[in-house]
């Protein structure tokens, strides 16, 4: 018959093997969160990084039709508003998802842009309003999308 004492011994080294187990499979498991986190931040990162900052703008004398001018380089182009809404500076969905003439927003998608004038940016998948323009811009921003939107007589 063993003893006591070899029973406890076997017992205690048994416990401290299963902590050691279960201290590297949580171990594990933070590093492999810790990754995914990072994956998360660096999506996110490049997701901004390739979003437009643009301003939109009403046009039309009867049928408003609203457009988008890059801030960056003065691009105009159209887009649709995503299925899901607009989001506000916070990232909370806004109930009116309706841009208003003069809203700054950030546009998020694929970055193809289609050739065409004005451009279209079908790749959409998201749209955040992140200000408005004062007055004196955007009435600079109308008077070149109008500028750039009047049709050219021919002769």
């Amino acid at each position: 018959m063993k003893s006591k004492k070899e029973r406890d011994w076997k017992f205690i080294i048994g416990m401290i093997v299963l902590i050691a187990i279960f201290a590297v499979m949580g171990g594990a498991f933070w590093n492999m969160v810790g990754k995914q986190a990072q994956m998360v931040r660096e999506e996110e990162q490049k997701e901004e990084a390739n979003a437009i900052s643009a301003i939109y703008i009403e046009t039309g004398e009867f049928l408003k039709t609203g457009v988008f001018v890059d801030l960056n380089n003065g691009a105009i182009f159209s887009a649709n508003v995503p299925a899901e809404g607009i989001y506000n500076k916070k990232g909370k969905l806004i109930s009116d998802d309706v841009l208003e003439n003069g809203d700054k927003v950030k546009i998020y998608g694929d970055g193809i842009m289609l050739e065409s004038f004005p451009g279209q940016y079908p790749g959409v998948t998201k749209i955040r309003r992140t200000g408005r323009a004062s007055l004196e811009e955007t009435q600079e921003y109308e008077d070149q999308v109008n500028g750039m939107m009047k049709p050219v007589a021919v002769q």
